[in-house]
């Protein structure tokens, strides 16, 4: 028997196919992301003008000062329900406006935020029109907006809490 063809591969040729491996899935989830984000919008945020589930005005406009996330949602959308723990837990550190996309009336929304704990600013979109104003296509999608109103960034599907920030803490101290 050849011993060429039963010897294992280097270390250093194992850590080159990892590399290689690893480097092609990177390129995979680049490319869904831009996919994924490739009708939003950029530039000066859309107006978000409403009241919110506990009838406080919002407006966007006003909210001037430092960065705001504008997270979309459903109360139907599994990967939202997954989620929304680490929203609340950036709105208590951070400006974060939600917006419960095609999820019934005001009262069924409360109720699902009641029943989850969670507490984060929500407005209720029940016919979507400000979701499609924001040209949202997926859920969940989050925006971070700066003190100009302008996208900073954008990201569709589950976003980690600690993306999320680390977005906002550019945005503050870098950007």
């Amino acid at each position: 028997m050849n011993q060429e063809s039963t010897a294992k591969p280097s270390l250093a040729g194992r850590l080159v196919s990892w590399g290689l491996q690893l480097s092609a899935l990177l390129l995979v989830l680049f490319l869904i992301h831009l996919w994924q984000t490739r009708d939003l919008v950029e530039g000066v945020a859309p107006p978000l003008s409403a009241d919110s589930l506990d009838g406080l005005p919002i407006d966007l406009s006003s909210l001037g000062g430092e960065p705001v996330v504008v997270h979309f949602w459903a109360t139907w959308c599994p990967v939202c329900k997954l989620e929304a723990p680490a929203i609340d837990e950036l709105a208590e550190d951070h400006k974060v406006v939600t917006v419960a996309m095609q999820s019934g009336q005001a009262a069924e929304v409360s109720d699902y935020l009641e029943a989850n704990d969670l507490s984060f600013t929500t407005i209720n979109d029940p016919q979507g029109k400000l979701s499609n104003a924001w040209r949202v296509r997926g859920l969940p999608t989050s925006y971070i907006i700066d003190e100009n109103r302008q996208v900073r960034f954008v990201s569709v599907g589950y976003t980690p809490e600690l993306t999320l920030r680390l977005r906002l803490w550019l945005l503050d101290n870098v950007l």
